[in-house]
């Protein structure tokens, strides 16, 4: 006998929600102990994975009053009380979202030096922002007065079209979704490096594709949840993709945060052949040189490529355990690079 409806939504929730925490907890081990180097985006993530697992608590509540059974079973207070864990719901959910694509946007910030591209990041980020604020308070204020959300005994009060606005939210959230997936593939592939360590690369960043599936799937959800007759019973289908999609990014977003956690406990993941590493134990070297603002980062990326000193220092930390040298000139593992 399989779970009832309502339970398949918390069950999946809850998984989710516990993947999303190791891969927190494994990125924040990578920034905070292993390069020391944490930025604005690890603090934004870990905001975000409070609202997914706030998100899965009012799922959870949400099934306790009637999400997953038939309307006509579900008594009326019950009923107000789900429409108000709806209406936290959709909010915490939208706000996670928008933090995770700031976080991934600042992260790209970390590794994009030419000027046009950092100008796309900055303008993808004040974008995202923008509309985030515009979604979110159109969120909270769908309904007028706001209780009129889940009391329609409330004389003089209306909506929106909430159907039209979540459908719209839903189209943004995609294309931003793509945007964001994009935004790093010419970087990388102007890498000078060996194809398979490119490659890996590439598969690393390309994985916040599955952002954009699940998306997508929730949208085919939120249609059926939009010509339902029954929607307690049909709307199982929204909170399930709703609990995925936002866990989905927080997991894509740490995975290339997650490199140098990775590269410690496997150092031939992604190493560029096998035969470096038979014929030499220790990883090939790379020399950065340090100058007064920059490091030129000789053999990652096109000559006219540079890191900034800061992220080039973090690499002194992240490596003390391999030889990292002291003076003026850095050596980093090669398949540590990015």
């Amino acid at each position: 006998m399989g779970l009832e409806r309502g339970m398949q939504a918390v069950v999946t929730a809850v998984v989710f929600n516990v993947l999303a925490f190791v891969f927190i907890v494994l990125r924040c081990i990578s920034r905070f102990m292993v390069i020391h180097r944490a930025g604005l985006e690890d603090y934004l993530i870990i905001f975000a994975l409070v609202l997914s697992t706030g998100l899965t608590v009012t799922i959870a509540l949400q099934k306790e009053h009637g999400l997953g059974r038939h309307a006509y079973t579900v008594s009326e207070e019950d009923n107000e009380t789900l429409s108000k864990l709806l209406y936290a719901s959709i909010i915490v959910y939208n706000l996670g979202l928008f933090l995770v694509k700031d976080s991934i946007l600042y992260q790209y910030l970390r590794f994009f030096v030419e000027p046009r591209y950092r100008l796309a990041a900055w303008a993808l980020i004040i974008f995202v922002c923008l509309a985030g604020v515009t979604f979110i308070l159109t969120s909270c204020f769908s309904c007028w007065p706001v209780a009129y959300y889940w009391d329609k005994s409330i004389k003089g009060g209306h909506c929106i079209d909430l159907m039209a606005f979540w459908f719209s939210f839903s189209g943004f959230n995609i294309i931003t979704d793509l945007a964001v997936w994009v935004l790093p593939m010419p970087v990388l592939k102007s890498l000078r490096l060996p194809r398979r360590q490119k490659f890996s690369l590439i598969a690393v960043f390309a994985l916040g594709g599955f952002g954009c599936i699940t998306a997508i799937l929730r949208l085919h959800a939120l249609y059926i949840a939009s010509i339902s007759t029954d929607l307690t019973y049909d709307n199982v289908g929204a909170a399930t993709w709703s609990a995925a999609e936002l866990n989905v990014g927080i997991m894509c977003a740490c995975i290339p945060a997650m490199r140098p956690i990775i590269n410690s406990m496997f150092p031939r993941f992604l190493s560029s052949s096998r035969r470096d590493h038979q014929s030499n134990p220790y990883p090939r070297r790379v020399s950065y040189a340090r100058n007064d603002s920059v490091v030129e980062l000789s053999q990652a990326v096109k000559a006219h490529s540079e890191v900034s000193r800061d992220d080039a220092a973090s690499f002194d930390h992240a490596h003390e355990s391999h030889g990292i040298r002291a003076k003026n000139e850095w050596s980093i593992s090669e398949h540590e690079r990015v």
